[in-house]
């Protein structure tokens, strides 16, 4: 049976491009692959089997997205790179997930569940050297992190920090790293063990010097893609994901016809439309109404009109054989993502993650189908059965 729409994820090139993100780092540093957001919409269940052999951390954002890795058998670390609430704390130890230590209350909450079951589990401590976004302020953490150390039944793994802005050579990242160095050698210093340091997201293991520590955190550039542009130059990526739709009708318009909702498209000649099987409800964003293209039979053709939840039309007054079934390209190999992300103004996070669950997700090796996974069919299979 034919997808309507579809995404194939090719496991070769993110292994690949993992091995070229290696060579950036110290033989012995810690990587942690960040999995959150369902793997940038590729799906974590399966990138994380795949990457599990190769890394020695995952980090997604949630304590459920940390269970469904569980749950799929996923044994490596996690640690929960965003703060969790204290009512997630019995979830966390029973998942043997690793939270984000974000305030002093929190670590006292967690240390006290800990001491109440008999328990000693490991923490990250989460540094604001400047993002002001979450984490123990520079200016208190030292003092904090010195009465978290502290409190029984908890053990400071790692302690790490977030650059906002690793993309560029920016003083500010420069002193963000020195904030952090600051605190970090007062803790040893004071005797205050713990096992990582980490700092470098994507693009700063590739743009910033010697702020690897000894764990690194790369997301983005696993599945084949760059935090900016000026990375392309620094090292080769292959994306992972090629995303795919088919055309469902192919109908003639004439002169001052017009086409989709607010009929923010008219025809100027008689034209050839053809209208194919993606919507936003796919993630295929009504941005890029009017302004995006996909690839078909060889050809790029126009989208026109407004994108609809379930349905795109094309100008495809150029080609001239095409058909209902016959399989478009949304991006991949010709229509690239940031090219739909220069358009719409969003970001290439942006378009990944958008891809909706019913979009069935192939999985490629050696160029063969290695495993389907259709969430929406498994979803419709589990409610016949009961």
């Amino acid at each position: 049976m034919k997808n309507r729409t579809w995404a194939e994820i090719n496991l070769d090139h993110l292994i690949n491009n993992l091995k070229k993100i290696k060579q950036f780092l110290k033989e012995d540093t810690l990587i942690l692959a960040a999995v959150k957001g369902n793997a940038y919409g590729h799906d974590s269940v399966v990138v994380s089997e795949e990457l599990s052999e190769h890394i020695d951390y995952f980090g997604v954002a949630s304590v459920d997205e940390g269970i469904e890795l569980r749950k799929n058998s996923i044994y490596k670390p996690i640690l929960v790179l965003s703060p969790t609430l204290t009512d997630d704390i019995e979830r966390i130890i029973h998942y043997d997930l690793i939270p984000n230590i974000h305030t002093v209350g929190y670590a006292g909450a967690f240390s006290q569940y800990c001491n109440k079951h008999g328990l000693i589990r490991p923490v990250h401590i989460e540094i604001d050297t400047g993002m002001n976004r979450t984490g123990i302020d520079y200016r208190e953490a030292f003092d904090c992190i010195k009465e978290i150390s502290s409190m029984s039944n908890i053990t400071i793994e790692g302690i790490f920090s977030h650059f906002a802005e690793a993309e560029k050579d920016t003083g500010f990242a420069i002193e963000q790293k020195q904030r952090f160095d600051i605190i970090t050698d007062r803790l040893k210093e004071e005797g205050i063990d713990f096992r990582s340091l980490h700092f470098a997201n994507s693009a700063a293991i590739v743009n910033q010097d010697n702020i690897d520590y000894n764990m690194v955190r790369p997301g983005i550039m696993i599945y084949g893609h760059y935090a900016d542009e000026s990375l392309k130059d620094k090292i080769d990526l292959t994306p992972v994901m090629t995303l795919k739709t088919r055309v469902c009708q192919v109908k003639i318009l004439e002169k001052g016809d017009t086409v989709s909702y607010k009929r923010s498209f008219r025809a100027d000649r008689r034209m050839k439309i053809a209208t194919t099987l993606i919507g936003y409800g796919d993630g295929y964003s009504r941005l890029l109404s009017n302004r995006s293209q996909m690839y078909v039979n060889g050809k790029k053709a126009n989208v026109i009109g407004k994108v609809c939840m379930d349905l795109t039309m094309l100008d495809v007054s150029h080609i001239e054989d095409i058909k209902p079934g016959d399989e478009v390209e949304v991006f991949g190999e010709t229509i690239s993502v940031d090219e739909l992300a220069g358009i719409s103004g969003m970001i290439n996070y942006e378009i990944l993650t958008g891809i909706g669950p019913r979009v069935p997700r192939i999985f490629l090796k050696n160029n063969k189908i290695y495993k389907m996974k259709n969430i929406m069919a498994n979803a419709n299979n589990r409610r016949n059965n009961e």
